[in-house]
């Protein structure tokens, strides 16, 4: 196993053929999520603290799996949430460029499909809202109580405004209910990393991080 570190919070390993031999595994045991593929996935991150210095900063981590050429894998992960996507797709580009056709396909649909309890947990700590105003945005984010730190960021596509919170340091009940809320003035729409991709690679970030806090200075004084 080969690590690098991208960055602080953002950490690339390669894997070869045999470093799975002398795990037992299979490229299958990796995409499907079985125990054994959770192990070894586990044991990656923890092993990177002793060959990179890596040091877990929360509880949430974005993980992209990238199969390579020679049956190998380039395993990326991250703990700086929205911000690390990035970071993670330009390392998966400069890998997929060494790879033929067929490969390349097999690599999208492996990306493009996570496990469904990956979905899930995402959605337990992620949601994206569609805004068709700014009036409406700026609304709904005067609305929110003003102890509440959300971890969030503002897109715009189009004509369209994207608001992606995040659970970060909130309570579940707090983060449910602040999510409720939006409902009167947005659309909820499921969150995934390919869209958060989307959003990051084809839409404008006009507030990165602290976008409900600025944006409720804004609402209140209207």
């Amino acid at each position: 196993m080969k690590y690098k570190k991208i960055n602080e919070a953002t950490i690339q390993c390669i894997i070869s053929e045999e470093d799975m031999e002398e795990y037992g595994l299979t490229i299958a045991d990796i995409f499907e999520r079985n125990e054994k593929g959770e192990d070894f996935l586990r044991d990656i991150v923890e092993r990177a603290h002793d060959e990179v210095g890596y040091r877990l900063n929360g509880d949430n981590i974005a993980m992209q799996i990238t199969p390579i050429r020679d049956e190998g894998l380039v395993i990326t992960f991250s703990d700086e949430g929205l911000s690390g996507f990035q970071s993670m797709l330009e390392h998966i580009k400069e890998v997929l460029s060494g790879l033929d056709p067929e490969s390349i396909r097999d690599a999208a649909r492996a990306l493009a499909e996570p496990a469904p309890h990956t979905r899930k947990k995402m959605e337990e700590t992620c949601r994206m809202y569609v805004f068709a105003s700014m009036n409406h945005l700026t609304r709904y984010c005067a609305a929110i109580p003003s102890e509440f730190s959300v971890r969030s960021h503002l897109y715009k596509l189009d004509d369209t405004y994207y608001l992606v919170m995040e659970k970060n340091r909130l309570s579940k009940k707090n983060f449910n209910k602040i999510s409720a809320q939006a409902v009167e003035f947005a659309r909820l729409v499921v969150p995934s990393q390919e869209k958060l991709l989307y959003l990051q690679e084809h839409g404008e970030c006009l507030i990165r991080d602290r976008a409900v806090s600025g944006l409720r200075k804004i609402g209140i004084g209207k």
